[in-house]
């Protein structure tokens, strides 16, 4: 009876080894205590070596105990061989002993990772400076650190045929919209079989895709920010190897907010929110309307000078070539290696600098517009909504060189149009100005503080 045991022991053992014993990283431990034989299988690229010695540690220990493995970490039993190696590929350790059906999964997972510096595209000057990086475990953690309340549920699925991506939506029970979750959860379990990679993929996966250029989730890569509004009832999704979450649901206005907000006076917040907003309708409708002014030739009451007898085609292709050029210079920046970062400096001073004034390429007016419109791109603080307001200028342009004031007119009702047409989940995008809503408002623009509804506050009570 022994040895059918133990032949049965060994043939589960050689078919893991025949599916991974091809790649260098996956270790085959195999120890025999007191007669009783165990095989550890793990991914050396992905453990914690301590935390495997831990585990033979134990074993040794409990080896007379024939049903469990005590050991300090989290251990499951797995009867599922596919589930098991979905768990080993995930970096945790895979332990079958000799005469016990099930695989047992003890957690020993240590993903490489780097530290949780501020992210770069949303810095603060008195708030935090850690952010999310790719290990979905550390930033779970952030989120813990700031929101101790038991209430905070962290629930992970695992998505993707081949990848079996690690995705963990966090929030408030109490707090959260019971629609909003139960829509997100059904979404998810109906989720089709394709690759998970990144956020991106798993809100196109989620939603569908749509020609609409604005985001219909807001993508964050600071803690606080998620914390924030996971308190006000959000959904928080963290998707593994991606170092930004996903808020749902999101909205125009929501998209325009940053964590320095937060630091300030009521007053000095309302300041810069205002001044902030007025930068961001400045960057999608100022080239448009100058270049109706300069096929007008309508002076303003700012009497901005407007060039007599100019190619108004000319012009505007001027103009949009300068502003395609800061754009190409944009994306050119991010892509190049630091060394040689001065090299695309030197191109860009000859490329909107005096000499392509006197070449002729611009004027002096169209590179102060187009330097004021792309100011405003920087200051919106989401990088997908900056993007989604520079297509649509370049689209106001056109409209407004080609068919002048009622063009003009035509895309801007036609922006409006497309901003109440999108759906962003349960929200409409310009709520709470459309439709209106003086306490939503309040919060967003005036920064009332994070208070609890009183009904909320007595299921709380009552629960402890």
């Amino acid at each position: 009876m022994q040895s059918e045991k133990l032949s049965a022991y060994q043939q589960r053992i050689a078919v893991w080894k025949k599916q991974l014993a091809a790649s260098f990283d996956v270790v085959f431990r195999e120890i025999e205590i007191e007669d009783r034989a165990c095989c550890l299988i793990f991914l050396s690229s992905l453990s914690d070596g301590e935390l495997i010695a831990d585990v033979v540690e134990s074993i040794v220990d409990t080896v007379k105990n024939r049903s469990f493995i005590y050991y300090p970490g989290s251990v499951s039993a797995c009867m599922d061989d596919q589930q098991a190696m979905t768990f080993l590929l995930s970096g945790q350790c895979v332990v079958i002993v000799d005469g016990e059906a099930p695989y047992y999964v003890i957690e020993t997972r240590a993903y490489p990772s780097r530290s949780t510096a501020e992210p770069s595209v949303e810095k603060s000057i008195r708030a935090a400076h850690d952010g999310f990086v790719e290990n979905i475990i550390i930033n779970v953690g952030l989120l813990r650190r700031r929101i101790r309340d038991p209430r905070l549920r962290v629930i992970l699925n695992k998505e993707g045929v081949k990848t079996k991506t690690d995705i963990a939506y966090v929030y408030i029970d109490g707090l959260v919209d019971v629609d909003l979750l139960a829509d997100f959860q059904n979404r998810l379990q109906n989720l089709d079989e394709i690759e998970i990679v990144s956020e991106r993929m798993l809100c196109e996966s989620l939603y569908g895709k749509t020609i609409n250029p604005y985001p219909h989730v807001r993508y964050s890569e600071r803690p606080d920010i998620c914390a924030i509004h996971l308190l006000q009832g959000y959904l928080v999704v963290i998707v593994d190897n991606a170092p930004s979450a996903m808020i749902i649901p999101t909205t125009f206005f929501e998209l325009n907010k940053q964590m320095e907000e937060y630091t300030q006076t009521a007053v000095i917040a309302v300041f810069t929110r205002t001044l902030r907003l007025f930068g961001v309708l400045l960057s999608i409708y100022f080239i448009p309307l100058w270049m109706v002014l300069m096929k007008t030739q309508n002076h303003t009451l700012l009497n901005l000078h407007l060039m007599e007898d100019v190619n108004i085609y000319g012009f505007g292709l001027q103009v949009l070539l300068a502003d395609i050029a800061v754009e190409w210079i944009r994306q050119a920046l991010i892509h190049t290696p630091d060394m040689l970062s001065s090299i695309m400096g030197f191109i860009a001073v000859f490329l909107l600098g005096d000499m392509a004034i006197g070449l002729g390429a611009y004027t002096e007016e169209i590179l102060l517009v187009v330097a004021l419109c792309n100011i405003g791109n920087l200051l919106t603080p989401n990088y997908e909504l900056s993007l989604a307001n520079k297509f649509f200028r370049i689209v106001l342009a056109l409209f407004a060189l080609v068919f002048g004031l009622p063009g003009f007119c035509f895309g801007v009702v036609f922006h409006v149009s497309v901003l109440l047409s999108t759906k962003t989940i349960k929200f409409p995008y310009l709520y709470p100005l459309c439709p209106f809503s003086w306490r939503a408002l309040k919060r967003i623009w005036l920064g009332a503080p994070i208070r609890l509804r009183q009904d909320k506050q007595n299921e709380t009570s009552n629960e402890h």
